[in-house]
């Protein structure tokens, strides 16, 4: 079981240690005094270490750490220079800390010393006991019950708190979505990681995933560092049914480098990160406004669903474009029960639609009693998850009390309402949603993104996920590496099956081999180091006599000495059966820096590279992983039967995947990389066979 910091003396600590406090206005170490003392519901002792001394607030300025009364103080917070910051964690020690919040920046960011100085604070942290929060961070803000360390003067302005939690590396980024509250998105807690020297995202994440009052867990990193952790925190969350909403910054090539810059962390290559949010029932969002859209709705519909919807509209063009939208964001039209149509049609007007989208015309704008009678049953109907409610424009008090309908029956409904306000517009209508704690959305394009990301969060298989293994047994390195005749006796072992094959050194040694092969064959240079044989000329296919194969094995070892392939490494040419049948597809399995094994599935062949037909999941995983990525792919598709066509051994497919799988995991932590390009998927029930395989 991973383990995870305690951070209850952090967030609810008796004593605070300002270590840079201030008297200068406007300066970083006053507006910290100002949000612990001021701004923050905190009774317990505080104590303010400037080396100048004297008065500051009615409370001393300790010269130095050293000179502070007592001991085990639960936070102290760091804002002297870089240079003596180091000097300062140590004397925190010293007094038994509990938590250093480090605010300064200058590390690893800045280049080898920061790092250096990094590494250092990890040792300490190690050492001792004391755990330390960045640096390069913006602290710890809490509303319920107040509590600022931090050094924002944004603190004093954040409103009411709420069910969401927010945990950041960057300060901008997480303020921006703290002031998200004015559009009615309240995050009760929010937690600015920075360096993550040892405390980190994955920390936060677990701590908030055992917190009665936080309904979901929205993260925003700009690279992760421990990839197991990080999932063993996503699943935290998986058992106390909180969603975990990321935003991964650093996607491109360019932002990854944006993100080493600024926070020294991996970014990783972001089709891994996709393949395992998904994998593991992260809900991945590509901007604020999303993240704040999907916050939202789990907010006040938790893990509820948003398939079949309902579109209420007074607009009947509104009502058109949600339809279109709703289909490709990958939801469904409701079907209104023959119940629900004809209670509402008791009341509507004869000219009224009371199909999905449901138009109660003009008519239910000003007739109060009309909306809310059609409105019950519509809200009650079995068959819908959610109702959404574009709102084109703003009519002032008519959009008021329209809105206020609909929010006196969806208080009772055991259904979400989706209001999207989609005039530029505002009035008080808007305001009034805001405050009844309906933040509307501000586009059916980001309404229905939205929707659709919870609903995906819902039908996740959330148990499954919580228990999923996050790591294989250890097992012993083996030795390498091995050419393509060694891999592939190593696939035979572990149950793949491999074509019939003979080295042949010679071209006539060739020549007899594909005699007693049969006719035809393929012949392929055998060399240390070269993968790609193709590239080089060191294939020949459908060989159909023996002066074929000599003439062959020729001209493949002329192209190899052309391409500068050293004779040493030459183990000479695999003579192998012609396969010429099936579909092409690639297995291969590499060892991510951040996340470990990562498989990747698609189409194989020497097209690999152009089709970019590729699924991917992290391992150790099981069958109906293995079964999702191969389904992800067009290849995948492929193998079903079509029009006539036979369809090809799918089970079989699967078998071998879960048989590579095994095999990468049993060579232990030396072995990088391992690929299977092509495995053959033969005719239903005729299996599958690893025709190439290099492994390093």
């Amino acid at each position: 079981m991973m383990r995870f910091a305690d951070l209850d003396r952090l967030v609810a600590p008796r004593s605070i240690m300002i270590v840079g406090a201030s008297t200068t206005p406007g300066s970083l170490g006053h507006t910290t005094v100002e949000n612990v003392i001021e701004h923050s519901d905190f009774a317990g002792d505080t104590y303010l270490v400037n080396p100048r001394g004297g008065e500051h607030k009615g409370r001393p300025l300790y010269p130095d750490i050293d000179s502070v009364p007592g001991r085990d103080i639960d936070v102290a917070l760091i804002l002297v220079p870089a240079e003596s910051a180091l000097d300062a964690l140590r004397r925190c020690a010293d007094k038994g800390v509990g938590t250093a919040v480090v605010f300064t920046g200058g590390f690893a960011e800045a280049g080898a010393e920061g790092r250096a100085a990094e590494q250092a604070m990890r040792e300490l942290a190690r050492t001792s006991g004391m755990r330390i929060y960045g640096p390069n961070c913006a602290g710890l803000t809490s509303l319920s019950p107040r509590l600022g360390l931090t050094f924002s003067t944004e603190f004093r302005n954040d409103g009411a708190g709420g069910p969401l939690a927010l945990v950041t590396q960057g300060g901008g980024l997480g303020r921006s979505l703290m002031q998200g509250s004015d559009r009615g998105v309240h995050f009760g807690r929010w937690f600015s990681t920075g360096n993550e020297v040892d405390l980190d995202s994955a920390d936060f994440m677990a701590w908030l995933a055992g917190r009665d009052d936080v309904r979901a867990i929205c993260v925003v990193v700009e690279g992760i560092k421990d990839g197991e952790r990080f999932i063993a925190a996503v699943q935290a969350a998986h058992r106390s049914r909180k969603p975990v909403v990321v935003l991964k910054v650093g996607r491109s090539a360019f932002g990854a480098r944006a993100a080493q810059s600024h926070t020294a962390s991996l970014a990783g290559e972001d089709a891994v990160n996709e393949a395992v949010f998904k994998q593991y029932g992260v809900i991945r969002v590509d901007d604020l406004d999303e993240m704040l859209d999907v916050a939202s709705l789990l907010a006040r519909a938790g893990g509820k669903p948003f398939r079949r919807v309902c579109v209420y509209s007074s607009s009947g063009g509104a009502g058109v474009l949600a339809a279109d939208m709703i289909g490709a964001a990958g939801l469904e039209m409701a079907s209104l029960s023959p119940g629900t149509v004809s209670a509402m049609a008791k009341h509507a007007p004869s000219y009224a639609a009371l199909t999905n989208p449901v138009d109660l015309t003009t008519k239910a704008l000003t007739d109060t009693a009309l909306a809310k009678r059609c409105l019950e049953p519509l809200f009650s109907d079995p068959g819908i998850d959610a109702v959404l409610y574009p709102i084109t424009s703003n009519y002032a008090a008519t959009t008021e009390a329209s809105v206020r309908n609909l929010m006196d029956v969806a208080g009772r409904a055991p259904i979400p309402f989706v209001p999207v306000w989609m005039s530029s517009r505002r009035g008080p209508a808007h305001e009034l949603l805001i405050e009844a704690g309906y933040p509307p959305i501000y586009s059916l394009r980001n309404a229905l993104r939205a929707m659709a990301r919870c609903d995906a969060y819902h039908r996740a298989p959330l148990d499954e996920l919580a228990r999923a293994p996050i790591s294989a047994p250890p097992a012993p390195p083996a030795q390498g590496p091995w050419n393509e005749a060694q891999a592939k006796a190593l696939f035979a072992r572990h149950g793949l099956r491999v074509p019939r094959e003979t080295i042949a050194t010679t071209p006539q040694e060739a020549a007899n081999a594909a005699r007693e092969l049969g006719f035809p064959v393929v012949l392929k240079l055998l060399a240390d180091g070269v993968q790609h044989k193709s590239d080089v000329g060191g294939v020949a296919l459908n060989l159909s006599d023996e002066a074929e194969v000599a003439r062959a094995f020729e001209r493949i070892m002329g192209n190899a000495a052309r391409h500068g392939i050293h004779p040493a490494s030459i183990r000479g040419v695999l003579v192998g059966e012609m396969i010429r049948e099936g579909i092409e597809t690639l297995v291969g399995i590499h060892r991510d820096p951040v996340f470990g094994p990562i498989l990747s599935f698609g189409a194989g062949g020497i097209t690999v590279e152009i089709l970019a037909d590729v699924a991917r999941c992290r391992l150790p995983a099981d069958r109906r992983t293995f079964e999702a990525i191969v389904n992800d792919t067009r290849v995948g598709k492929l193998l079903a039967p079509h029009r006539g066509r036979p369809g090809h051994d799918r089970d079989a497919l699967l078998d071998a995947i879960e048989k590579t799988a095994s095999l990468f995991l049993s060579l232990g932590d030396g072995v990088q990389a391992l690929e299977i390009n092509p495995l053959t998927v033969l005719e239903q029930g005729k299996g599958v066979v690893a025709l190439d395989g290099v492994i390093h």
